[in-house]
């Protein structure tokens, strides 16, 4: 019967979400960088590629179902929230997305209060400075348990990659070593309706009223201890987070990249909670542990683009023809039997070098276009009775004007510079 009554709790406090102002103003914020994204697609292909509400639905319908996983995980974790520094971590991350909008992230945030806070709880046994005042939030702080949270959240990250994070890609035209090649970039932003947790300690004639827990829980105590007559009083309340993920294509399709970001986080994930459960059973690892949060998270990302950028390019034009990168939702060349992959090497009878000659045919071209392809080492034919908008998003060639440029300086530098040289000006 008890565990009926928790299951109960559990899903009136998860399910309430839609009553939840700061749910809403998320899905806004998620909303505002899909609208942005879409911009984006339209100064470089003309008109945007995606919906901004298909997004933004499949991004709260993902985040529902990402959000119950992570809310489960929590639950059964025991965190309490106030324990964890929360009230740091947030505003510290704030603080890092000035140094690079990839910083903000409780994986760099949080291992900093972590390591902070280990440092502290260390030379605080020989310093009682360390235990009062300013420090002694610090140390007080629950490190096993605010790593445990970034471990849970990246896991579910892992798993909403893994499931959606090739959807909507982006096609992008992208300046590497290798020249202007196609790419695809994977934007992705999910909202998570979560159910958190705050203990207090309380007399046992108050705690009466609650449901009892298993013996086995919670699996991370926390530093809160109850006196005899006294116990633990765990308060359900609803919590909203949201996550992000971006990655770039260039050496693999976005199926592909998405499948080993996914792989790559989990396994993060999954040591970052090991050595949070080793912190639990043993302090001494909480420092390497907390330090492990933002270098294991950047090495990540390093590995990741050092290897698509390594890889050889996929979207690059064929040695005569025009390759099709992509197509537009509702193109005509779609609707009549183009993939892409496509090959143009023919247009109503006469050969097609190059994405140049392809537009300037098209200026001339008759009605209906028989458009000549190859597909898989076969000639297909396609016929289309427009010529105003064929929706063909083409590999780019080394005439392509509109492309991209990966910035590898962070934001706080770029920034920094540009005021430098204004003063100079003057």
């Amino acid at each position: 019967m008890e565990i009926k009554s928790i299951i109960v709790i559990f899903a009136k406090v998860f399910f309430s979400f839609p009553v939840n102002i700061a749910y809403w103003l998320v899905l806004v914020l998620i909303g505002i960088q899909y609208y942005r994204l879409i911009n984006n697609e339209a100064k470089l292909l003309g008109r945007p590629r995606n919906s901004v509400w298909e997004q933004l639905f499949s991004s709260a319908l993902y985040g529902i179902a990402g959000g119950f996983f992570a809310a489960v995980l929590l639950f059964i974790s025991g965190i309490s929230l106030f324990e964890i520094g929360i009230q740091y971590v947030w505003p510290l991350a704030l603080l890092l997305l000035f140094i690079h909008p990839r910083f903000l992230c409780f994986a760099y945030a949080g291992g900093i209060v972590g390591a902070a806070a280990a440092l502290v709880q260390l030379l605080g046994r020989s310093w009682p400075l360390l235990r009062a005042g300013i420090f002694s939030r610090l140390f007080n702080l629950y490190i096993p348990g605010l790593l445990a949270l970034i471990g849970i959240l990246h896991l579910t990250e892992s798993l909403l990659i893994a499931l959606s994070g090739h959807l909507y890609p982006s096609p992008v035209y992208l300046e590497t070593e290798h020249g202007i090649v196609g790419a695809f970039s994977l934007q992705k932003f999910w909202i998570l309706p979560l159910v958190g947790m705050v203990a207090e300690v309380v007399s046992v004639a108050e705690a009466a009223g609650g449901a009892a827990m298993p013996e086995w829980w919670p699996l991370f105590t926390g530093r809160l201890t109850a006196e005899p007559g006294f116990t633990l009083l765990y308060y359900l309340l609803p919590v909203v987070a949201g996550l992000g993920y971006g990655d770039i294509c260039i050496s693999s399709t976005p199926r592909q990249k998405a499948k080993r970001s996914a792989l790559s986080l989990a396994g993060y994930s999954l040591l970052l909670l090991a050595l949070a459960f080793t912190a639990e059973h043993w302090s001494p690892a909480a420092f390497l542990a907390a330090l492990f949060a933002p270098f294991g998270h950047e090495f990540l990302i390093k590995a990741g683009n050092k290897r698509e950028f390594a890889g050889t390019p996929l979207y690059v034009p064929p040695a005569v023809g025009v390759k099709v990168m992509d197509l537009f939702a509702d193109s005509a060349a779609g609707a009549a039997g183009m993939r892409p992959g496509d090959v143009i090497v023919n247009l109503n009878g006469c050969p097609v070098s190059d994405l140049h000659s392809f537009r300037e045919q098209l200026r001339t071209a008759w009605l209906p276009l028989q458009l000549l392809v190859q597909r898989d080492g076969r000639e297909k034919l396609i016929v289309i009775d427009s010529t105003l908008d064929l929706g063909i998003i083409p590999m780019p060639d080394r005439n392509m004007s509109r492309f991209m440029k990966i910035r590898q300086q962070p934001e706080i530098i770029r920034i920094l510079k540009k005021k430098l040289q204004g003063l100079r000006r003057r």
